[in-house]
């Protein structure tokens, strides 16, 4: 899942086995080329480590703080004895009602929760945020720190790592409007909010 780690193997049949030559571990580009993983540089900077503990002979590649670009095959090869092909998939958030519409009707001087869930209710997103549109037509973040919503607003996941939804409480007509839950990379939901008095 994104935000994790992942252990790709890779291992001699004698764990006891020190390598005469070198060990490389690469991925495929999109470019179908094959690039060295290293902690130094590109998008593998200090996430890489191999994790061999006592064993010489183990070659695995730990792989921390996943993202969905990290998906792809990856390639152990150690010079003059050959190679290992791994393909790894990372799953990320998809998001229930992707791009589409919601309409709420709620009343002033109550609750209402704004549903934003990931299919998968066990992945969290690595980003993601609340957003208003504003009468000057800007989308901007909600905060519960500052602004219209300050001390109003709630993120309600229970155990549930998945579940982006927000809670308004003691709603006033000025909190309707439109809304967005925002998963970078992912996309989004819009939540049409009407705040009818009692």
């Amino acid at each position: 899942d994104t935000g994790g780690s992942v252990l790709l193997p890779c291992y001699c049949a004698d764990l006891h086995t020190k390598l005469q030559t070198g060990l490389t571990w690469k991925y495929k580009t999109k470019g179908d080329e094959w690039e060295v993983i290293s902690s130094e540089s590109g998008q593998y900077r200090d996430r890489v480590q191999l994790v061999n503990g006592q064993s010489p002979g183990n070659l695995s590649l730990l792989i921390s703080h996943l993202t969905e670009e990290d998906g792809g095959v990856y390639q152990c090869y150690v010079l003059g004895v050959g190679h290992v092909y791994l393909t790894l998939t990372v799953k990320g958030c998809l998001l229930v009602n992707r791009s589409e519409s919601l309409r709420i009707t709620a009343y002033t001087g109550g609750s209402v929760l704004l549903p934003c869930y990931c299919t998968d209710l066990h992945t969290k997103p690595q980003t993601f945020t609340w957003k208003y549109k504003t009468k000057g037509d800007e989308w901007e973040e909600i905060s519960s720190g500052s602004g219209q919503y300050r001390d109003r607003v709630q993120l309600v996941n229970g155990h549930s790592p998945g579940n982006l939804s927000l809670l308004i409480s003691h709603l006033t007509e000025e909190d309707r409007g439109l809304y967005q839950c925002y998963v970078l990379g992912v996309g989004h939901v819009y939540i049409t909010l009407t705040v009818k008095g009692k």
